[in-house]
């Protein structure tokens, strides 16, 4: 009894995802695009501020700084691409979705700044990089906080 009710309850989902048009398909692929972008932007600026605080309590020597933000460079380097792919191969078309993936990267690539900036401290201890880390980093959170709705 329960496998057949299962399998109905199954067969019911499945005949309402291929019932949905092609405009309710894009709308929410662009809904679970904007929310895991928008994830991912609040996560990796609290990780790089995280990965900074631990510098700053020497945790985490100039090696270690180097080697995490590498990788959330990197992360944001690839995610950049397939933002930026979505918009040049017209996949999504409306341009309320091709302001917020443009806008979206324009983030990404100042957060790989503000984690280059904060690897080249870690490395020189120079005042100036730390004076424009933290300027990288207000600004960062302005934007996400922007683009997220979020009051600052």
């Amino acid at each position: 009894m329960k496998k057949a009710l299962l399998t109905g309850c199954l067969l019911v989902l499945r005949l309402a995802v291929l019932a949905q048009t092609g405009e309710e398909k894009e709308k929410k692929l662009v809904q679970a695009i904007t929310s895991f972008s928008a994830a991912t932007l609040y996560n990796t600026y609290g990780i790089i501020g995280s990965i900074s605080d631990g510098f700053g309590a020497d945790a985490y020597d100039a090696e270690t700084v180097k080697n995490l933000l590498n990788a959330q460079q990197e992360l944001m380097d690839n995610l950049v691409k397939v933002v930026e792919d979505l918009k040049s191969s017209g996949t999504v078309s409306d341009s309320i979705t091709i302001n917020y993936i443009t806008t979206a990267a324009a983030i990404m690539k100042n957060l790989k700044q503000q984690a280059r900036l904060m690897t080249d401290y870690a490395r020189t201890k120079k005042r100036s990089l730390l004076d424009e880390y933290e300027k990288q980093r207000n600004n960062n959170w302005k934007d996400i906080s922007k683009l997220m709705g979020v009051k600052e």
